[in-house]
């Protein structure tokens, strides 16, 4: 049984969990409370078809040399839901926090992605505001 998450172009790539042999990127994360580092992994294809940014990063004339790539202004969480919108996969913005919404309109907006910039405003927009969430969001 095939994702609905994943459109048929998509169907074939695997989740961004472990290596594969096609991966040609990697993303690590330093866990400031834990220490621990993690990894995810892409495609430098796909995500440069979905991000301006990407593409001159990865095929622009001064190419990123580093792998994997240090992220340090991102949890794995936020940037595995982000990478996730690069593979057509929706990110399921309903069931995240006000503070995991804020780390993926930033990426998405580092990233230049206007879809995805609009589609966090929208649900932050549709969410009804109690006061016990006010400092929650603007955190």
């Amino acid at each position: 049984m095939t994702d609905p998450n994943k459109n048929d172009l998509m169907a074939g790539i695997c989740d961004m969990i472990s290596p594969n042999p096609t991966y040609d990127i990697s993303f690590s994360f330093l866990d400031q409370t834990t220490g621990e580092t993690s990894e995810l992994f892409a495609h430098k294809l796909v995500l440069a078809c979905g991000s301006p940014v990407f593409m001159k990063q990865f095929y622009g004339e001064i190419k990123e040399q580093k792998n994997p790539i240090p992220v340090e202004d991102s949890s794995s969480d936020a940037f595995k839901f982000f990478l996730d919108s690069l593979y057509n996969k929706k990110p399921p913005l309903k069931s995240m926090d006000f503070q995991l919404l804020g780390k993926m309109y930033y990426l998405a907006d580092k990233y230049l992605l206007e879809l995805l910039k609009d589609s966090v405003i929208q649900e932050v927009s549709s969410r009804k505001m109690v006061t016990e969430k006010v400092i929650e969001a603007a955190q």
